[in-house]
């Protein structure tokens, strides 16, 4: 079986951009550019390839805990406010003339920690995290940022959605999606103090993330490789997902998720998925009561259902109560129903009596790379680039030196 750096060599389907010196030039500048728009927001200019999570918003106060030296800059204009040697455990929370943490910061509403060693740890609330952190006052209240680069926040994303690995070449395959997605992410939200949050993405800290497990080694295999997608004259990073079982086909990412994205506009067929679709047979029969509580409407007299016809998935429903009726997009629905019940985005309701039934095929949203057909695919023997490019047609795969700052061309 060939590997994701060979398949990169040989592959031609998704030709691979190396930048020349002028882009690798070009690159720099870029980013120079970057620092100099981040550096209001951080005390730091932001390193290459760096991303900043959202732990907690609005919050009143976190235990913050750095074992090891570090500095404390004040990131509204760079200057250093503190450092320590050997480390700190205070709770943190903003006072009315400033933060406090152990000591006070009279006229500080914002600080900025950063390691001064590699063997440095910061815990925000007992959990470990990679990086540094940033604490921004507001209104009695902190914002709390976790700042890492890329490799390291793709790491632990796929630690934790992925506890039993799968194949190495579907791991590449992750590996390359999760990086596409942060990029995409980091790029669009430029004038933003953050470009994630930790409970919308589960990022969960560096604490479980294993060295030379299925994981590194994905990520350091694919280390600096994204998808691009053209769009309007430019190749771009864009939103990327994945799903359990698409059932036989998958949805395009605007279909489901009701948001631009710069993603492929189609979904594709997965065969492998198609031949075993009867075995990903399901469903979820709820009481009518039950589900016009959940819906927050008086009563269900009828569902009707949009359906892609491309993909033959629902991406919403409309629910009438006899008098009105109410729209409900399909991620709305399954957060509601929970995804145990309502196991995928392509199935059909039935109302009985004082019944209504789902059935369905597949699992999971049906956006992206299916992960049924990705592991049969590397099975016989297919590579991380030609999973990839069945997925995602008509999209490149990019080799990154720097991250791009929203020119990526």
């Amino acid at each position: 079986m060939k590997s994701i750096a060979a398949a990169v060599i040989l592959f031609s389907a998704i030709p691979l951009s190396i930048p020349t010196n002028a882009a690798a030039q070009e690159s720099r500048s870029s980013e120079s550019a970057q620092q100099s728009r981040s550096s209001d927001r951080i005390a730091e200019p932001m390193a290459p390839r760096n991303i900043q999570v959202l732990l907690e918003k609005e919050t009143g106060e976190i235990l913050l805990e750095v074992k090891g030296p570090y500095y404390i800059f004040n990131p509204h204009d760079g200057s250093r406010v503190a450092s320590g040697l050997l480390g700190k455990r205070f709770m943190i929370r903003e006072l009315e003339n400033g933060l406090k943490w152990g000591e006070e910061f009279p006229g500080i509403h914002q600080i900025y920690i950063k390691p001064r060693s590699s063997e440095t740890s910061i815990f925000i609330n007992g959990i470990q995290y990679q990086g540094a952190i940033a604490i921004y006052g507001v209104s009695g209240t902190i914002n709390v940022i976790n700042e890492l680069d890329i490799e390291s926040y793709v790491k632990s994303l796929l630690t934790s959605r992925f506890p039993t690995p799968k194949e190495p070449e579907v791991m590449a395959s992750l590996a390359i999606l999760a990086r596409t997605d942060a990029y995409y992410q980091a790029t669009r939200a430029t004038n933003s103090f953050w470009h994630v949050s930790a409970k919308e993405t589960g990022y969960q800290g560096s604490a479980l993330v294993i060295s030379n497990s299925a994981v590194d080694h994905a990520v350091d295999s694919t280390r600096h490789l994204i998808l691009v997608h053209p769009e309007d004259g430019k190749s771009l990073p864009f939103a990327t997902a994945y799903t359990e079982n698409s059932a036989g086909k998958t949805a395009a990412y605007e279909t489901i998720f009701r948001k631009e994205a710069f993603a492929p506009e189609k979904g594709v067929s997965a065969p492998h998925a198609a031949l075993a679709k009867m075995d990903s047979k399901w469903s979820y029969q709820i009481d009518k009561k039950a589900l016009a509580q959940l819906l927050r409407v008086s009563q269900v007299k009828s569902i009707e259902l949009f359906v892609d016809a491309s993909s033959n998935k629902v991406y919403g429903i409309r629910v009438k109560d006899g008098s009105d009726q109410f729209d409900v997009d399909f991620l709305t629905l399954q957060n509601l129903l929970g995804p145990t019940h309502l196991q995928s985005s392509e199935f059909s309701v039935l109302t009985k009596d004082d019944a209504v039934i789902f059935n369905g095929f597949g699992k999971g949203h049906g956006v992206g790379l299916c992960l049924y057909s990705a592991s049969a695919m590397a099975q016989n023997g297919e590579n991380a680039v030609k999973i990839l490019s069945k997925f995602f047609p008509e999209t490149y795969l990019y080799n990154l030196n720097a991250i791009p700052d929203g020119n990526l061309q």
